[in-house]
């Protein structure tokens, strides 16, 4: 009975550990992402007014491509692809 117990609680702890390294990878993903969605936003912010949006571009695609490479999950990958695609919009519309 004891070692049941025993092996439970190994697994639960387990558990909490994958649940902890999680949380504390968003965590640390959230931290590299503000200042690439900031920059990203800042361009589709001014999307309307290329004069203003132009300069922008080059910035977040350097911040975008920072983000990429330091974030820990997949779920930040997808948000970075989907952030690039809004600015790659804006790059498009604005020549």
């Amino acid at each position: 009975m004891k070692r049941t117990l025993g092996a439970v609680l190994v697994f639960a702890c387990l558990g909490c550990e994958e649940k902890q390294k999680a949380i504390d990878n968003l965590a640390h993903d959230q931290a590299v992402m503000k200042a690439a969605s900031a920059a990203a936003n800042e361009v589709v912010r001014n999307a309307t007014d290329c004069t203003a949006a132009k300069p922008l571009i080059p910035e977040a695609y350097r911040q975008l491509d920072e983000a990429r490479q330091n974030v820990r999950a997949a779920a930040s990958q997808t948000i970075l692809d989907t952030l690039k695609q809004q600015v790659d919009r804006v790059d498009q519309l604005c020549p």
